[in-house]
């Protein structure tokens, strides 16, 4: 069960969301789809809805519910085995002799009946045992001085076997109990590692889907400033100080900037699809939990696009994701369970050497109470030493030697995961380093630009400069201030990453995992 435990959840999180649902956006909020229903949504209320509805989460959640009764079914092996039974049969055969009570010749008719009551099970050593209550009873037709027509039998039975050798101590028989409860363990680290993908996902698409609505605004300004260069190009057609041939080029380059917002539009409407379906709210889709088309909303990202000051040092991010990562303790858990199986398979390769015992008390009597309380009166017992050893056990040995190669292999692929962690967590530092200096250059790229448009404007209301000139500064403006928003979407993108590589996304954000 995920519980997430953020300042005034319920407050600050569902709050706007609802009274975005029911109220509507503020009139200032430019709609990119006229008609669609907007909605907004923060990246709080995202990451949160996407850990109660993703798809991906709830095969986690149910493949660790099933992963769970693998310890059960496993100690299910020394629950014991109750068996009872009963036969009946009948029989008509010729005496060859005046022993069996009846003349020579003639047929004689039989009725047997027999039951048996039995538990028998497994210890924890190795021992196997074995409880029986045996009876019958057997009537003949046939009359004889030597023997009675009717007898019933009662009989306690108990066998033993211990291994002494293969098969022997819970290190063997518990095996397939400790590997369930490891995989058990590692089914919820992947289920804390979806989790963290997941949100990690969810992140990165929300400010995909910020860069893709700001990018509808900066085309939108874009287009209201190559506007206003037309008419600066009209009035200056019609003093005689400009061409129609300026004019034609603002006209062409109002219509690119169309084209530009068309584009952005639906890039927009394509990385909102993206989010809803991670979040995946039956609220988001037609017909609810059974419905898997989208309605139609618009989703206005709330989550202000802000820079936070996120120092990293390499070493120190290196050291903490082998701590955090959780494939390594999977790693870990896979070792162990192959150090298991090869500690079965050497076990295999021992002689089969087993002490076994008995104890029989059986009763007699012409009636069925007679015949057990007479038990105890007789009784039989036995016991042997086997031993048995498969001459060249070449299965065994070759069985042995996989779980040697097995062991070897989880033990190189945690060496591999661990160089895997350390390879990403160093790309995402840098990654991380890059992005924050991108901003900065990207964000004075874009100062020094406005400040160039302005000025070339202003030279071409006096003559001084061309409408080509001003345009060529325009389209310039628009490429950096695309690229700002890009590096501060990427930076944002990249503080994720790195949690993510580092393991601390969960605890960045105030998630906690029973």
């Amino acid at each position: 069960m995920i519980r997430v435990f953020l300042t005034l959840l319920m407050v600050c999180i569902f709050s706007p969301f609802l009274a975005g649902q029911g109220e509507g956006v503020s009139p200032a909020e430019t709609s990119l789809s006229p008609g669609s229903e907007q909605i907004r949504l923060s990246l709080e209320q995202s990451i949160l809805l996407a850990l109660e509805n993703n798809l991906d989460l709830e095969v986690q959640r149910l493949t660790l519910a099933s992963a769970e009764r693998d310890p059960l079914i496993a100690e299910a092996a020394f629950d014991p085995l109750f068996r009872t039974g009963f036969t009946i049969s009948k029989s008509s055969t010729t005496s060859t002799s005046i022993i069996e009570g009846a003349e020579v010749g003639e047929q004689s008719e039989r009725d047997n009946r027999t039951y048996f009551l039995g538990l028998s099970g497994q210890l924890r050593y190795g021992t196997t045992w074995n409880l029986r209550l045996n009876g019958s009873r057997s009537a003949t037709s046939a009359v004889s001085v030597f023997f009675s027509p009717l007898n019933y039998r009662g009989a306690y039975d108990l066998s033993l076997s211990q291994p002494l050798l293969r098969g022997f101590g819970r290190s063997i028989t518990e095996t397939s109990l400790r590997i369930a409860i490891r995989n058990v363990e590692a089914s919820r680290l992947a289920m804390r590692r979806a989790v963290e993908t997941t949100v990690s996902s969810v992140v990165s698409s929300y400010w995909d889907l910020v860069y893709a609505r700001r990018n509808v605004e900066v085309q939108e300004r874009a287009l209201s400033e190559a506007s206003e260069l037309l008419e600066i190009n009209r009035r200056r057609l019609e003093v005689g100080t400009g061409t129609e041939l300026d004019v034609i080029s603002a006209e062409a380059n109002i219509e690119t900037q169309k084209a530009s917002i068309i584009d952005a539009v639906n890039q927009y409407r394509d990385l909102q699809d993206v989010l809803l379906d991670k979040v995946n709210s039956p609220e988001f889709r037609i017909g609810g939990d059974s419905g898997p088309m989208f309605r139609d909303l618009e989703v206005i990202p709330t989550t202000p696009l802000e820079l936070p000051d996120f120092p990293v040092v390499m070493a120190e991010a290196v050291e903490a994701a082998l701590i955090t990562r959780l494939e390594l303790v999977q790693r870990d858990i896979e070792i162990a369970n192959s150090e298991d199986q090869l500690l079965l398979s050497e076990d295999q390769l021992r002689p089969n050497l087993s002490v076994d015992g008995g104890w029989n008390q059986p009763g007699n009597d012409i009636s069925f109470d007679g015949s057990w309380s007479n038990v105890g009166e007789d009784y039989s017992w036995n016991a042997g030493v086997n031993f048995e050893f498969p001459l060249g056990n070449r299965a065994a040995r070759n069985q042995m030697l996989q779980s040697r190669e097995n062991l070897r292999r989880s033990q190189v692929s945690r060496e591999q995961v661990s160089h895997a962690i350390v390879l990403e967590v160093t790309r995402a530092v840098r990654e991380l380093l890059s992005a924050r200096q991108s901003v900065e250059t990207t964000r004075a790229a874009t100062r020094l630009r406005r400040k160039e448009l302005d000025g070339e404007t202003r030279r071409l209301e006096v003559g001084v400069s061309t409408a080509y000139q001003v345009l060529q500064v325009q389209n310039s403006l628009l490429q950096s201030q695309v690229s700002e928003l890009q590096s501060r979407v990427r930076l944002r993108k990249a503080i994720a990453t790195y949690r993510n590589a580092t393991g601390t996304i969960l605890s960045g954000r105030g998630i906690q995992l029973d």
